[in-house]
């Protein structure tokens, strides 16, 4: 089975029930992007997802990806073709003759000789002049402008904030639409986190790295946070394009130490929105994305509104199965062990490698025991048995762990009897078991191993 969460972004592309369906065989998460989707069509859209899924009897999560502070220029009548030395100006205000900016502050982040990206790459200018609202530019290249595109300035921090009002009111309406996770963009510290927090309560949050400030303060980001997401697509903009491998190393390595899940995200397949085999360089970019210590690889206009959805997840699944078979220096970046159940999460993951073992089964109050073992990549399943929806939700993002929700069980004796249950509806012979004393977290104290005839 494979062990990287595999996250597609929902779009035309794949919102026939057949299509849909298809999907979900390979996903573990979908992504939808209410940059594009209204409150109450995405409700809709979870609320279908979720039926399918139900009736293949697969657990799939729902991550809301809220639109946050972005940069985006205004309608246009007609996409705008643009040729190289074209000069096109934008205006903060609806200036006549130019392109207006939804930023009020977007000609005081510009500065002359910087350049302002459309989309991801679409059209390219460099700034020439800044007069009042109005920024001059020149096009440095063909490309083309559609309407609502986001806009950034090349290696600048624009002045823009997160969570806006819009976010806030927008994550309370998905809560209450059984939404499982929140995806926060443009965050830039970690006190941003916390503002989100306290309209979404405990629910998972999942921080969008996309600004250069983000990633300068990246540990404070994933502390806070529920997950990290490498967000390469405006992080390019932010640190520019041949700084984005270091950012993402950063990134990940931070969410490594802090014992919190990766996603990496953006044109991972990009040519197979049109082609239907990826090239060399995107199958070395998935497998070095494993090998980093990501925990989730998300695919966006692949199955958004690619030509070939279907085959654009199941090489993603097939590509990711490979390079977890690659060895890698992972578990040696785990800290020392300076607890009794951090010994027993080594002693599980050693002992589940050299035997073998079928998997590990992770009896849960919080979910930190399976969140452990899965920093330390075995190569075995982790399946946590947990009580709490809210756990399951959170484990959806963690590389290697499958989660089930069980009924309270109030003696070791009677947990035991429900993982031998467990394993024998599954055909599971070698087992690990770790586990603590019931009903009180943190008490992880016990491992055995467990091989049975039935």
């Amino acid at each position: 089975m494979i062990k990287t969460k595999i996250i597609v972004t929902y779009g035309p592309s794949i919102s026939k029930a057949g299509t849909l369906k298809r999907i979900l065989k390979y996903a573990d998460i979908v992504r939808i992007n209410f940059s594009h989707e209204k409150k109450e069509e995405g409700a809709a859209t979870a609320e279908t997802i979720k039926r399918i899924a139900s009736s293949m009897q697969k657990d799939i999560a729902i991550l809301a990806d809220l639109p946050g502070p972005k940069v985006r220029i205004s309608k246009l009548d007609a996409p705008i073709m643009v040729k190289k030395g074209d000069i096109i100006t934008f205006s903060s205000s609806a200036a006549k003759g130019a392109i207006q900016v939804q930023h009020e502050n977007f000609h005081k982040d510009a500065r002359v000789g910087a350049y302002v990206d459309i989309g991801d790459g679409d059209a390219k200018f460099r700034i020439s002049e800044i007069n009042g609202a109005k920024v001059v530019t020149k096009a440095v290249a063909d490309g083309k402008m559609s309407s609502r595109k986001g806009i950034s300035i090349i290696g600048a921090d624009m002045s823009i904030s997160a969570p806006t009002s819009a976010d806030l009111d927008l994550a309370r309406f998905v809560l209450k639409n059984d939404f499982d996770l929140i995806g926060m963009s443009f965050v830039k510290s970690g006190e941003d986190i916390i503002k989100m927090r306290k309209a979404c309560g405990d629910a998972p949050i999942v921080a969008k790295i996309e600004r250069k400030i983000a990633v300068r303060n990246i540990d404070g980001i994933a502390r806070e946070a529920d997950g990290v997401m490498v967000a390469r697509g405006d992080l390019a903009m932010g640190v520019s394009l041949e700084h984005i491998p270091e950012a993402q190393k950063t990134i990940i390595g931070a969410a490594r130490r802090l014992g919190k899940p990766a996603i990496l995200a953006t044109q991972l397949l990009t040519s197979m929105i049109n082609n239907l085999s990826p090239t060399r360089a995107e199958v070395n970019d998935i497998a070095n994305g494993v090998a980093q210590g990501a925990d989730c690889l998300m695919l966006s206009d692949e199955t958004a509104v690619g030509k070939h959805p279907v085959e654009a997840v199941r090489f993603l699944s097939r590509a990711a199965k490979v390079a977890e078979g690659i060895p890698t220096t992972l578990t040696k970046e785990y800290p020392k062990v300076t607890s009794i159940n951090g010994g027993i999460a080594f002693a599980a993951s050693n002992l589940a490698d050299e035997f073998k073992t079928d998997c590990i089964f992770i009896p849960t109050q919080t979910g930190f025991t399976a969140k452990m073992i899965s920093r330390l990549r075995p190569n075995t399943d982790l399946i946590a048995l947990t009580m709490d929806e809210k756990v399951r939700k959170r484990l959806s993002l963690y590389y290697g762990v499958r989660s089930i929700v069980i009924g309270r069980y109030g003696t070791v004796d009677r947990m035991f009897e429900e993982v031998k249950e467990i394993a024998k509806r599954n055909g599971i012979k070698r087992y690990i078991v770790v586990s603590g004393s019931p009903h009180t977290p943190g008490s992880t104290d016990t491992l055995k191993y467990i091989e049975s005839d039935n």
